[in-house]
């Protein structure tokens, strides 16, 4: 059983590798990078690698407190009467009105 798993599994990976290339050239061609020289290929891939993770660093740092601002401005608590009371519930300085940074 052993031996024929390995020709399988072989198999499965070369195929993989084939799929992750064809994906790699589709985006050079896309991004039309496939013209450029290397050295232009990694300036520009590093820049939108960079791009890339700003975004998702900023998504999960500013937008929880986004979301939770917006949700308690459309469904406040039935204990809350005024938005500028302060926050009873506060766990660790966090009342979840704030729409600061949550991560950082």
């Amino acid at each position: 059983m052993s031996k024929s798993m390995f020709p399988k599994l072989s198999e499965d990976y070369a195929k993989f590798k084939r799929y992750v290339k064809w994906l790699y050239h589709l985006y050079e061609l896309n991004t039309q990078i496939a013209i450029c020289e290397p050295w232009e290929k990694v300036f520009l891939n590093v820049l939108l690698g960079s791009f890339v993770s700003l975004i998702l660093y900023a998504s999960f740092a500013f937008v929880p407190g986004y979301c939770v601002t917006v949700f308690q401005l459309l469904w406040p608590k039935s204990s809350m009467h005024n938005l500028t009371s302060v926050c009873n519930t506060s766990i660790e300085g966090f009342c979840g009105n704030e729409s600061g940074s949550v991560i950082t």
